[in-house]
C-alpha cells in the first residue's frame, strides 16, 4: 500500500465501481417505455377479451352475487333496494347507447332585417305637440344639428297632434349615437323600430 493514500479510498472506490456495474446491469432488464406501453395494451386488450366472452348467465351470476354481498352488507331493507338500484344503474349506463337527434343548423338573419327578410330601420321620436309652430321649432332645431327630420300628424280623440322624428337610422349603432347626441341637447327621445315591406 502507498504510504500517502488513505485506507477508506481503497475500500470506497471498489465499492463504487462495483454499485455502479450493478446499476447497468439493472438497467439494461428494465424495460423501454415503449414495451412498457405494450404490455399494457395487450393486458387491457386481453381483459376486455376476457370480459366480453363471459356469457349473459356468467354476468347475471356476477350480479346476483353483487346484489347479495350488498344485502348482506346492509340491514335496513330500503336501503338495499336503493343500493341495488344504483348498482344496476351503473351496470346498465355501462352498456347503454345514446341516440343523439338531428338539429336543424341554426341560420341568423342579416343584420338590418326581420325573420321574414323585410328591411328594418329606426326612428328617434323628438317630441309630439298640440301646436303646429313648436313642432316646426323643434324640426328646425334638429336639422341645424345635422338631422333628418319629419313632421307627421296624428289624431288623438278628436285633437291632432305633430309628431317630430329624426331619422331614419340604418341600424340601432347609428340610432344610438343620435340618440346620445339629442340627450345632449337636452332631448329625451323615444326608439320607432320600423319594418319596410319588401317588393
Amino acid at each position: 500500500m502507498a504510504s500517502g493514500t488513505p485506507r477508506w479510498v481503497w475500500i470506497f472506490t471498489p465499492l463504487v465501481a462495483l454499485s455502479f456495474a450493478g446499476f447497468l446491469l439493472y438497467l439494461t432488464t428494465v424495460p423501454a417505455k415503449d414495451d412498457i406501453d405494450n404490455i399494457t395494451d395487450d393486458i387491457m386488450q386481453e381483459a376486455k377479451a376476457v370480459k366480453d366472452n363471459l356469457s349473459n348467465q356468467a354476468k347475471q351470476e356476477l350480479n346476483t352475487q353483487v346484489q347479495n354481498a350488498i344485502k348482506e352488507k346492509l340491514p335496513d331493507a330500503q336501503t338495499v333496494k336503493k343500493a341495488v338500484e344504483n348498482y344496476e344503474f351503473f351496470e346498465i349506463l355501462e352498456n347503454k347507447e345514446v341516440q343523439v337527434e338531428e338539429v336543424p343548423e341554426y341560420k341568423s338573419t342579416p343584420k338590418g332585417t326581420d325573420k321574414d327578410g323585410n328591411k328594418i330601420q329606426y326612428r328617434l321620436k323628438a317630441g309630439a305637440f298640440s301646436n303646429m309652430e313648436r313642432a316646426d321649432r323643434l324640426k328646425a332645431q334638429l336639422t341645424l344639428n345635422g338631422f333628418t327630420t319629419q313632421i307627421e300628424t296624428v289624431d288623438v280623440k278628436g285633437q291632432t297632434w305633430y309628431r317630430v322624428f329624426a331619422g331614419p337610422f340604418a341600424n340601432r349603432s347609428q340610432m344610438s349615437k343620435a340618440q346620445d347626441q339629442l340627450v345632449s341637447m337636452g332631448i329625451n327621445s323615444v326608439e320607432v323600430k320600423q319594418t319596410i315591406p319588401s317588393n
